[in-house]
C-alpha cells in the first residue's frame, strides 16, 4: 500500500514547519509507514496548490498553525483548502491537527496522539488506538523517514529540518501557561542523545544540511535535574554537552540553530546556564536566537495566566545571553542573541499592562542590551477561550511604540550599516526588490535592490535599516554593471549622486569615483562597498 503524507505545515509553540522549515511529523510518519512494510509518498500543500495530487491508497494530512505568524513565501494550509482536499479526494483519509478544530469535516481525526504511532498501528495491526510513540520508535522512525526531505520543494536549500529534543514542559506541574498546549502533554519526555545525533546523521546522508533543535519549551531544561518536582529544574550541562558535541563531530552541517529558553531557568541557575550558553556559542552557527517567552511584563497578568517568568528574570537572562553571545561570527551576525515574545489578550490585561511592557523594553534599550526580534501577537484560543475587554487601542499603541522606538534600536545593534551578511538566500521579488534571508531561526529580512533570480546565495552589505528589515547590496558591488537602484541605495548617495556615478561609468579607480561625486568623504564610503577593477 502507498500512503500519501500531505504536509499542510504546522506552526507550534515549540516546532516550526512552514517553509523553509520542515517539521518532524511528516518524516516520522514516513518512517512509520516504512516500518509497517508499506510505501510512503510525501507531498506538501504547495505541491497541491501547483496541481499535484496524491497517488497513494491512503491520505494522511498533517496540519495545524497554533501560533501563526507572517510568512514570506508560503502559508499553512487554510481551513478552506482542507475542506477542498477532503471534498475532492477519493482516498481513505485521516487528518491530524496540532489542536482540535471546531469542526471535523470528514475522515478519521487524529487529535490527541502522535500521527506516526497511529499510522503505524493502523497499517501493522489494524488498531485504531490513539497513543504516543515509544522511545524506541522515536529513535527508529526518523531515520527510516529521513529520505522524505528529498521530496520537499525547498530541498536541498534553503530547507531547515526541525529536530525534536523532547515534548512537554516542566511547567506542567503547575498547569502550564494558560495559553500553551505544551503542558497538556504531561510529564516531559526527552529523546536520547544518541537518537538526536543519529537522526541528524541520517538527514545529512539524505542531503539536508540545515537544522534547528526544537520540540521543547526550554532547551535548558533538556534532561534537567528536578523535572517533575519544580517548574525551574537545574540544567543538565553534561546531557546538552553530549548532544552539541556529538553534532559538532558530524561533517556537513552548514546551519545549526536552537529555539526556546525559559528565562526563569536561566536566571535561577546562572552557573549552569552560562556554561550551556558558552557551548551554544562554540558549536552552533552564528545568528542563533534563543526565544524567551516572557509574554507579559505585568505581574498581575503573569499571575492570572501562570506565566513562567517575571520581567526581572527575563532581563537577567537577556543580560547573560548578551554577555556570552554578542561577538560577531562568520555569518556577520552576533553568535547568539535573545528573542522576546509578547502576548495580548491574556487574563487580567488592562491598559497598564502595555505600559509595563513598554517600560520593560525601554529598560532593555537603556541598558544597551541587544534583542534579535520582538514578537507581538494576539493570544490564540487553542487551549481555551480568553476574554476580550477592550484593550485594542492600548495594544495598537504598544505595537506601534515597539516598531517605531525599540525595533530600530535593536536592529542597529544587531546589524548596523556596513555589516556584511554572508550567504543570504534570495527568495521573493516584489517590485524592484529581491527579498532575501540567511538560513536559520528568525532570520533578518534583507531587501536587495538588484535583479537577482530567486534561489541563489550571495553576500550582502547593509546600506540602510528599517524597523524590522534592512536594505543591502551584493558585496562587493560591481559598480560598473549594477543597476541604478543599487547605486542609489548606497549610504550617502541618493538619486542625484547615483546619477553622477552612473554617467561616469566605467570607473576603474578611486580617484575617478571622487571626481564623479566631487566629494572625497562620500567616495571613500562608497569605495567600502564596491569592487574597483
Amino acid at each position: 500500500m502507498r500512503v500519501t503524507i500531505l504536509d499542510g505545515y504546522i506552526d507550534e509553540p515549540s516546532r516550526l514547519g512552514v517553509p523553509p522549515f520542515m517539521s518532524p511529523y511528516p518524516r516520522y510518519c514516513a518512517g512509520a509507514v516504512a516500518a509497517a512494510g508499506h510505501e510512503p509518498e510525501y507531498m506538501t500543500i504547495d505541491h497541491w496548490r501547483s496541481g499535484r495530487r496524491p497517488t497513494g491508497d491512503l491520505l494522511l494530512i498533517i496540519s495545524g498553525a497554533l501560533v501563526p505568524g507572517k510568512y514570506l513565501r508560503s502559508m499553512p494550509m487554510s481551513a478552506r483548502e482542507l475542506k477542498e482536499i477532503l471534498e475532492l479526494s477519493t482516498l481513505e483519509t485521516a487528518t491530524w491537527h496540532s489542536a482540535e478544530p471546531q469542526e471535523i469535516m470528514r475522515g478519521d481525526h487524529l487529535w490527541g496522539c502522535d500521527p506516526d504511532a497511529w499510522i503505524y498501528d493502523t497499517l501493522a495491526s489494524g488498531s485504531d488506538e490513539k497513543r504516543r510513540r515509544t522511545q524506541e520508535e522515536w529513535n527508529a522512525w526518523p531515520i527510516l523517514g529521513a529520505s522524505a526531505v528529498k521530496q520537499h520543494q525547498d530541498f536541498p536549500q534553503p530547507l531547515v529540518c526541525e529536530i525534536d529534543m523532547s515534548y512537554g514542559c516542566p511547567h506542567f506541574i503547575t498547569g502550564g501557561c494558560s495559553f500553551c498546549t505544551e503542558a497538556l502533554f504531561g510529564m516531559p519526555v526527552f529523546r536520547d542523545e544518541t537518537g538526536i545525533i543519529s537522526e541528524v546523521k541520517a538527514l545529512l546522508k539524505a542531503g539536508c544540511t540545515n537544522f534547528r533543535l526544537g520540540g521543547q519549551s526550554c532547551l535548558f531544561s533538556y534532561r534537567a535535574e528536578g523535572v517533575g518536582d519544580t517548574p525551574t529544574p537545574k540544567p543538565n550541562v553534561s546531557a546538552l554537552s553530549a548532544v552539541l558535541k556529538g553534532l559538532s563531530r558530524l561533517e556537513g552541517i552548514e546551519v545549526l540553530h536552537t529555539d526556546n529558553a525559559d528565562p526563569s531557568v536561566i536566571s535561577r541557575h546562572p552557573d549552569e546556564s552560562e556554561r550551556i550558553l558558552e557551548m551554544l556559542v562554540k558549536t552552533c552557527t552564528s545568528g542563533n536566537v534563543l526565544s524567551l517567552g516572557l509574554e507579559s511584563a505585568d505581574p498581575a497578568v503573569a499571575g492570572r495566566n501562570n506565566l513562567n517568568s517575571t520581567a526581572e528574570e527575563a532581563q537577567a537572562a537577556i543580560r547573560m545571553i548578551n554577555r556570552v553571545g554578542l561577538e560577531r561570527g562568520p555569518t556577520g551576525l552576533p553568535r547568539l542573541l535573545p528573542g522576546l515574545n509578547f502576548l495580548a489578550g491574556l487574563e487580567g490585561e488592562t491598559p497598564e499592562t502595555f505600559l509595563a511592557n513598554s517600560a520593560f523594553l525601554q529598560s532593555i534599550a537603556k541598558e544597551g542590551l541587544a534583542v534579535r526580534r520582538i514578537n507581538i501577537r494576539q493570544v490564540s484560543p487553542v487551549r481555551r477561550g480568553f476574554p476580550r475587554k477592550g484593550s485594542k487601542k492600548p495594544f495598537i499603541r504598544f505595537r506601534e511604540f515597539v516598531r517605531s522606538e525599540i525595533d530600530p534600536v535593536m536592529l542597529e545593534r544587531v546589524a548596523p550599516i556596513g555589516t556584511i551578511l554572508k550567504n543570504v538566500f534570495t527568495e521573493v521579488r516584489i517590485g524592484k526588490l529581491m527579498f532575501s534571508r540567511q538560513i536559520g531561526t528568525y532570520p533578518l529580512l534583507v531587501a536587495v535592490p538588484q535583479d537577482f533570480p530567486p534561489g541563489i546565495f550571495l553576500d550582502a552589505k547593509v546600506t540602510a535599516l528599517g524597523s524590522r528589515s534592512l536594505t543591502a547590496v551584493q558585496y562587493p558591488l560591481d559598480i560598473n554593471s549594477c543597476p541604478f537602484s543599487a547605486l542609489e541605495a548606497l549610504p550617502g548617495v541618493g538619486r542625484k549622486r547615483a546619477m553622477r556615478i552612473f554617467r561616469a561609468r566605467p570607473i576603474s579607480a578611486l580617484h575617478q569615483l571622487e571626481t564623479a561625486l566631487g566629494e572625497q568623504a562620500v567616495a571613500a564610503k562608497v569605495a567600502e562597498y564596491v569592487a574597483l577593477p
